[in-house]
């Protein structure tokens, strides 16, 4: 989904203080490496879930509006939030690279989502067979909520609120009518623009600075 990189630069590029400076960094990076990488990864690990599970898309599934609208249970919703965060934290990738080249002596690189919001996307709590008296079929509401902005996803129907104890969401129904369903403009997302990635963004700069600090104080 996307990367982030960080490089650390040497103080001087060349001659032997360049050389002696690198085959240093080199030599305690690599008896490290394990020790910063997992520190780093739980860090950044942590800064997401927290920010993810804070973000106001998250709640409206948990206790709001896209709960009713996508016909959630509050069961369902609690065990699909803690699906989506864990898939989105457990498939972080965080590498370093020596360089040997130029000013740089090393980059880190952290890889969010690798394989894109397909995967996510394709969630199995993230959609259920609905049935009643219009009809059933897949509701993919985490693909809706992801990929298709504010496109209609259900044609001739639209959500009706208000209605207690006839639902699996306990809140509205679905009803036939001209207008179709959309997911709310407000939490609507697309492939490169979505809650995630909102949710993500914002901590990019936290992530590099947690990076820097774990790299120094390892080298230390």
């Amino acid at each position: 989904m996307g990367k982030g990189r960080i490089s650390f630069t040497a103080v001087d590029g060349f001659g032997e203080l360049d050389r002696s400076v690198r085959d240093y960094i080199n030599k305690r990076a690599t008896a490290t490496y394990k020790q910063v990488e997992s520190r780093v990864t739980t860090a950044v690990r942590e800064k997401i879930r927290q920010h993810l599970f804070s973000s106001g898309t998250t709640q409206s599934i948990l206790n709001g509006k896209l709960r009713s609208d996508f016909g959630l249970t509050y069961t369902a919703a609690q065990i699909a939030v803690n699906s989506i965060i864990s898939h989105v934290i457990d498939n972080i990738k965080v590498s370093i690279k020596y360089s040997y080249k130029g000013a740089n002596i090393a980059i880190f690189s952290l890889d969010l989502l690798p394989l894109g919001m397909d995967k996510l996307s394709q969630l199995p709590e993230g959609n259920y067979i609905s049935s009643g008296k219009y009809g059933g079929g897949d509701v993919t509401w985490l693909t809706w909520l992801l990929t298709r902005g504010t496109t209609v996803v259900i044609g001739d129907f639209y959500v009706f609120e208000g209605i207690s104890g006839t639902s699996r969401s306990n809140e509205s129904v679905m009803q036939r009518g001209r207008s179709g369903f959309r997911v709310e403009p407000g939490f609507a997302g697309t492939e490169n623009d979505n809650f995630v990635t909102r949710a993500l963004d914002p901590i990019i700069p936290e992530i590099r600075d947690e990076v820097f600090k774990t790299f120094i104080e390892a080298l230390t």
